[in-house]
């Protein structure tokens, strides 16, 4: 399948730069050098992902972000690009409605490792719309048993309760997904509002001990502050 992917940025060298990686791994891409004409485009078209900059001539990059989250909706995954390093900043284009952020300038294998972690999710949902979960799914070192509930690691059996079991397979799904504690509630929890956000850290440290996801095991959770975790694959060490 050709994902398509609209880049929304004003130099024309790191556009030709993110097309050349793209469409090396078969991406069909679309760029546009205004707020303005991305606004346009998207309500033409259809795209899978969306690379926003921060900083344009006419519109900022949050405000375009906004307009599409408030017209198309949350579905249509963000990748939020930009010069800003702070913190604040970061935390600021995620609550906005980015999925993700990179920081200027972009590196190549990280570029691409974040856009096939967020088609990997498409596909994922493709998937479950189309047929039944699968009974078995194995994240090497660890093993999930759909059916039975239970997971092992390194073929020994994880003590986890059932929460912590669909916590647990919920990250390795969205592997190098940056979920807000807010996405987790709705999705594991099937709560709608910002509360008890507590309990998704309290059982992400549990998750994180349980299943021993350290660097030597190939993996890391990773707390963003002030906004959620990533399971990012690694490795080892």
């Amino acid at each position: 399948m050709s994902y398509k992917i609209a880049i929304l940025e004003d130099d024309t060298t790191q556009i030709r730069m993110l097309e050349s990686w793209l469409k090396a791994e078969g991406y069909v891409c679309h760029a546009c050098t205004t707020g303005q004409q991305m606004l346009t485009l998207i309500d033409n078209e259809n795209f899978d992902l969306l690379l926003i900059d921060w900083e344009l001539p006419d519109i900022n990059g949050t405000d375009v972000m906004a307009h599409i989250r408030n017209n198309k909706g949350s579905n249509i995954p963000i990748i939020f690009i930009t010069n800003r390093n702070s913190e604040q900043d970061i935390v600021s284009a995620l609550n906005a409605g980015a999925d993700d952020y990179l920081i200027k300038p972009v590196r190549h294998h990280e570029f691409l490792a974040r856009v096939k972690a967020t088609t990997r999710r498409i596909e994922k949902s493709d998937a479950d719309n189309t047929s039944a979960d699968c009974q078995s799914t194995v994240y090497h070192p660890y093993h999930f048993n759909l059916k039975n509930h239970v997971v092992t690691h390194n073929d020994a059996v994880v003590e986890l309760s059932n929460k912590e079991f669909d916590l647990a397979y919920f990250l390795f799904c969205n592997e190098g997904i940056l979920l807000s504690r807010k996405y987790i509630l709705s999705n594991v929890w099937q709560q709608e509002a910002d509360i008890n956000t507590r309990t998704v850290d309290t059982h992400m440290s549990v998750i994180r001990k349980k299943l021993a996801l350290q660097p030597k095991n190939g993996w890391r959770l990773k707390s963003i502050y002030g906004h959620g975790y990533r399971l990012e694959q690694v490795d080892r060490q």
